[in-house]
């Protein structure tokens, strides 16, 4: 028998081919191939969301489910949900996904934005703010990655420690995996909710300081929130996306290394604003790797399970990558990289976070990963980090 939320998700389910004929997306600006996002597209999105939820939950039901037609698609996701294959919080996380507004971004070589298109909005480029920076590191920096042989500790302040490399920029606690190769891929980072800290955004940004957490693709595309305020932008929390253009490793994993006289292109997303102490559920940022029909670095990253924004990176390619998480604080203009921050922030929150493996078939704790990096960078200041049942904690006090 029909468990009642069965029978009402049935009833008030707007279905993915229904969608596909219901979508209309007005003033659509072409994209960086020169053809315009199609319903199509955007739905195919949400069936790979779809696909990765299922898949954490019963891999051999998930295997292959989202290259159907939208209408086997939708028979072969109720038929799971009939049969009891999924739990009650799957379904509820898949029917909020059904309905999630599909954000696609076309970055260039050049760092450029091409266009920005909404399955619900249509054309939306001018709700993003550009931001440039030059990104010129010392040569002392360069070398070999090392990875840190330190554990993570339940409760501690952390000591700096590995791979220093981005020291100039700021105060940082940066996990990042090794590269991926033949016999394991590393493809993004998962977690059941991330928590925005409390953080003096307006006069941080007075002082030219922002913090950050985020999920990166190597050093080369970088999603995740800021806390900053522009002359157009109000002091909140906001999406952003980060490419650092004439980067010279074009493929296998940098684990931080400095790169030469890039350029860092930042887009925010101004128009989707979130207080202190916000909780985001549902946070995921990855990119599948070896897919012949997509070749170009593509991350999609996921929040709340009703936003799927959609970053492609164009010239660059998926193999060999590794990902990182970043809890940080970034201060320009500092000529000494052990000047303290002057605004610090507390409870940021990485709930149940994992990374990514072998195109999200699996999932695995930080501590689990062979070979992780491990790098943290104080700045003169204090990082305090508590992790209790996988819930990860951060706090950065100035001194």
């Amino acid at each position: 028998m029909e468990s009642e939320f069965i029978i009402m998700l049935k009833k008030t389910k707007i279905t993915l081919s229904i969608l596909l004929m219901a979508v209309s997306i007005p003033s659509l600006a072409a994209n960086a191939q020169g053809q315009e996002p199609s319903s199509n597209e955007f739905n195919q999105y949400i069936k790979d969301a779809i696909e990765q939820e299922i898949q954490l939950e019963a891999p051999a039901a998930a295997k292959g489910i989202s290259t159907l037609s939208n209408k086997d698609f939708d028979h072969s996701v109720d038929s799971l949900m009939e049969k009891g294959v999924l739990k009650q919080d799957t379904i509820q996380k898949i029917e909020k996904l059904q309905d999630a507004e599909v954000v696609i971004l076309n970055i260039d070589e050049t760092g450029d934005l091409v266009d920005a298109t909404s399955s619900k909005q249509g054309d939306i480029k001018d709700q993003f703010e550009k931001k440039v920076t030059d990104a010129t590191y010392k040569s002392d920096e360069l070398g070999e990655s090392k990875v840190s042989d330190h554990k993570i500790t339940l409760q501690s302040t952390l000591s700096n420690r590995g791979n220093t490399a981005g020291k100039e920029t700021g105060a940082f606690h940066r996990l990042q995996t090794p590269a991926s190769n033949s016999s394991i891929v590393y493809n993004g980072v998962m977690a059941d909710s991330i928590t925005l800290p409390t953080y003096d955004i307006a006069n941080a940004d007075a002082d030219n300081e922002a913090a950050y957490m985020y999920t990166g693709v190597d050093g080369v595309a970088e999603v995740g929130f800021e806390g900053l305020k522009s002359k157009s932008t109000s002091a909140g929390w906001y999406p952003v996306f980060h490419a650092k253009v004439l980067h010279t490793v074009n493929e296998g994993d940098d684990n931080g290394y400095s790169q030469p006289n890039s350029r860092d292109t930042t887009y925010v997303y101004r128009s989707k604003r979130f207080d202190n102490g916000a909780t985001i559920n549902g946070y995921k940022v990855f990119y599948y790797a070896g897919k012949s029909d997509e070749p170009t670095l593509t991350i999609r990253e996921q929040i709340n399970y009703s936003n799927i924004y959609v970053v492609k990176f164009n010239g660059l390619g998926t193999t060999g990558r590794s990902v990182k998480r970043v809890t940080a604080i970034a201060m320009n203009g500092v000529s000494n990289s052990t000047t303290s921050f002057k605004h610090g922030f507390t409870s940021a929150v990485w709930n149940n976070m994992r990374f990514l493996v072998n195109n999200s078939a699996s999932a695995k704790y930080p501590q689990n990963v062979t070979n992780l990096s491990d790098d943290v960078w104080n700045h003169g200041g204090r990082i305090d980090y508590t992790n209790s049942n996988n819930v990860e904690r951060y706090s950065f006090y100035a001194r």
